[in-house]
């Protein structure tokens, strides 16, 4: 009976061992150390899992099912190591949704082969070890009543008694580090543990299994009455927003709006081919209808820019450390859901009459009488977006797959839908235009959320994406050189023979081969299918302001352009703006276009008699998708509950401040779903150490970040309750 209870605790012993090596190869490739700070915990959850896999009495199984769960975890490793390496991310439970849009997206640039084969081989070695330990312990030939025996029953109950006792004590004693305050709270373990909200540091702390488990216990974590309460009472005693020092409040009153948020674009998009980190070199030449947007229409007139002023706000600070969804969330709903997807508290299982999400840009401006719409040039599907964008205040919902022709059919194939059939953004607007600009635009003012796609990665020649086809010649060569295929819809070369050595490049292409071509030649391709993707959109521009000027209410729309991050394909930004390939922390890197063209702006500063008094044309203040929804709610004359929402109005003066070199800085704090904490110079990924962006260590400066760090996760924490809970509809201050 003894040898057969140590031959099915050796199949154990092989378990834990071989979860351990695979969880110090984690931390080592991920730059961690060897194992979690809080080991117990992750080591109790471990033994957990091989002793209830020790209730099987067959050796075989056993010894299959740890291999498979070995396996995973291998598979894990990987999966962490990609997410870090291309974005600085790691995994989370809202990107199982997301597998096979994931695997349609996936290039070669995101296969890491030597990282792979060192997997493979300590997989391998686990798997060997595991089988000869299984060989010995089948000599033994248990039988089931001898693994059911009293004895063995006890011991095996005994174990995960004690085990469960562990974890429970171990959470225990990592829930009791947290103090009651708020403050204090969040910046504590224990909020860490239960919310996962840095990834990062929460994978560092408590391991692999540990990580995992806390994603699952913290979905949909629903709370006690004293704490809805307090929740209630933080956003009950929330400010309205309807600030008079705000010289623009109500300038846009009952405008139209129309937000595009525009898929991985860099402000070099619409630049002349050079990079300028503080974009002062914005073109007409490849962009002309956003050259347009944000100059106005002299530019084609006065091309030496003599008279031409800003008519457009350049947020030339704009910040953004963000997956697409999350960037999208920002817009829309002020926050996220922190270590969920939307899915998870607004899909299936949500009820619309809950009216949880009213809060969100679209929820608000329909209780005003808006139209509100969502468009995007890819399938609904994505991200789920037909599950959870209804709830979150859309009357209509429309993708690439939905769009329909006046006959009420179907636009685009089933085929014509996948990834890598990307139309033209230009041709996809045309198609959609009457749900971006709605027919009864004469009868109700409209709110329209535009995703494009067109500059999504890879940049790669693709004879399926619309942009790249139609483009790759005119970015190139111009005018001078090409003609417009009125049959193929492209720009074909005016002679197809032609020497290309003997034709006159754009002014942008010129400027690309010099900066590039002897350091980077593949990126000068890249480059060139990049501004493809970019031209698209500068058309798919055009044809929503020519419709709008159609309709003669060009002056009553306020239009907002924003990037959703930086170009991580191929880390193409990082050579660009000249930054490692493993730098994920600067700001310079994340520092993407935001735009907002605001007919109540322009009359404004068309008013001001002193150039110094035109102070919102050039906004250089720290910011990001989080204060999209309060800076146009700020022109629109809106007012709002400020607790709701995570951001600020760029028009109104913050409280909190920094001297910087003579300068007053804004102390602003951006939280990154995929890990971190930033201001314009200092960024924490674990709340202890810090990385600094232009400026020496200084105390003082750290001490007013953390500071309002804990102001933020506070907010974050009772916005997460409230989400979670549905508790908006219970508010008195909305």
């Amino acid at each position: 009976m003894l040898k057969t209870v140590l031959s099915k605790l050796l199949m154990v012993l092989y378990f834990i061992c071989g979860a351990l090596i695979l969880e110090a190869v984690t931390f080592h490739i991920l730059g961690m150390g060897i194992m979690p700070e809080y080991f117990g915990y992750n080591f109790a959850i471990i033994m957990f899992l091989a002793i209830l896999i020790f209730i099987i009495p067959n050796f075989t199984a056993q010894y299959v099912i740890y291999t498979i769960m070995l396996g995973v975890q291998a598979i894990m490793i990987y999966v962490n190591y990609s997410l870090y390496t291309i974005y600085g991310d790691l995994f989370s439970m809202d990107m199982i949704r997301l597998l096979d849009e994931a695997g349609a997206a996936m290039t070669s640039s995101f296969i890491y082969f030597s990282v792979i084969l060192q997997l493979v081989l300590v997989y391998i070695a686990i798997v060997v070890v595991g089988y000869m330990m299984l060989r010995k312990c089948k000599k033994d030939k248990i039988k089931i009543r001898q693994h059911y025996s009293i004895f063995n029953v006890i011991l095996i109950l005994a174990l995960q008694c004690f085990v469960c006792t562990y974890y429970i004590d171990e959470r225990l004693y990592i829930n009791n580090l947290a103090d009651v305050d708020s403050a204090n709270y969040v910046s504590s373990d224990t909020f860490l543990m239960n919310t996962s909200f840095l990834k990062y540091s929460s994978y560092s702390k408590f391991g692999s299994y540990g990580y995992m488990t806390n994603l699952l216990l913290g979905m949909n974590d629903k709370i006690d009455e004293e704490i809805q309460k307090a929740t209630i009472e933080y956003f009950n005693s929330g400010e309205k927003y309807n600030y008079t020092d705000s010289e623009v409040f109500g300038v846009d009153s009952g405008n139209n709006v129309i937000v595009i948020m525009m898929e991985s674009l860099e402000w070099f998009c619409f630049g002349d081919g050079n990079y300028d980190s503080n974009y002062n070199n914005l073109s007409y030449e490849l962009t002309p209808n956003i050259y347009s947007l944000i100059y106005g229409e002299d530019y084609l007139t006065d091309t030496n820019n003599e008279n031409i002023s800003n008519d457009s706000l350049l947020a030339k600070k704009f910040f953004a450390k963000s997956k697409t969804n999350y960037s999208e969330a920002y817009a829309i709903l002020g926050n996220y859901p922190v270590g969920e997807g939307l899915t998870d508290i607004a899909g299936d299982s949500y009820d619309p009459a809950l009216n949880a999400f009213n809060y969100s840009m679209p929820g608000i401006l329909s209780d005003l009488g808006y139209n509100t719409s969502y468009v995007h040039s890819h399938k609904i599907g994505f991200y789920d977006r037909n599950k959870t964008h209804s709830n979150l205040g859309f009357e209509n919902v429309v993708g690439k797959d939905t769009v329909l022709d006046e006959e009420g059919n179907p636009v685009y194939s089933k085929e014509e839908t996948s990834w890598d059939q990307w139309d033209a953004e230009g041709d996809f607007v045309r198609n959609a235009i009457d749900y971006i600009i709605p027919t009864d635009y004469d009868e109700r003012p409209f709110y329209t959320f535009y995703l494009t796609v067109s500059t999504h990665g890879s940049y790669e020649y693709n004879e399926d994406e619309g942009d790249c086809m139609r483009y790759h010649n005119y970015v190139r060569w111009g005018e001078d050189d090409c003609v417009y295929n009125e049959v193929t819809g492209c720009w074909d070369l005016k002679d197809e023979d032609a020497n290309l050595e003997d034709l006159t490049p754009t002014n942008w292409y010129a400027n690309v081969l010099k900066n590039y071509e002897e350091d980077y030649p593949e990126l000068c391709e890249e480059l060139v299918y990049y501004q493809c993707g970019a031209m698209g959109l500068d058309e798919a521009i055009g044809v929503i302001v020519d419709k709008l000027k159609e309709y003669d209410i060009y002056d009553e729309t306020t239009i907002v352009l924003f990037s959703d991050h930086y170009s991580y394909y191929n880390k193409l930004a990082n050579k660009v703006k000249g930054f490692d390939e493993d730098d994920y922390s600067s700001i310079e890197l994340n520092t993407i276009p935001m735009i907002i063209s605001s007919p109540g702006l322009k009359e404004f500063n068309s008013t001001q008699t002193d150039p110094e008094d035109v102070v919102y044309t050039e906004n250089t203040r720290f910011c990001s998708a989080y204060d999209i929804i309060p800076t146009v709610f700020d022109l629109l004359g809106v007012s709002f509950n400020e607790n709701l929402y995570l951001g600020h109005s760029l028009f109104t003066p913050l409280e909190h401040t920094y001297q910087l070199d003579g300068e007053q800085v804004d102390m602003v704090v951006y939280y990154s779903n995929t890990g971190g904490l930033f201001c314009r110079n200092v960024y924490t990924y674990n709340l202890n150490e810090y990385v600094f962006n232009g400026m020496e260590e200084d105390q003082e400066i750290i001490d007013r970040f953390n500071a309002e760090i804990k102001n933020v996760l506070i907010k974050m924490n009772y916005l997460q309750i409230l989400n979670d809970n549905y508790l908006y509809n219970q508010l008195t201050n909305k």
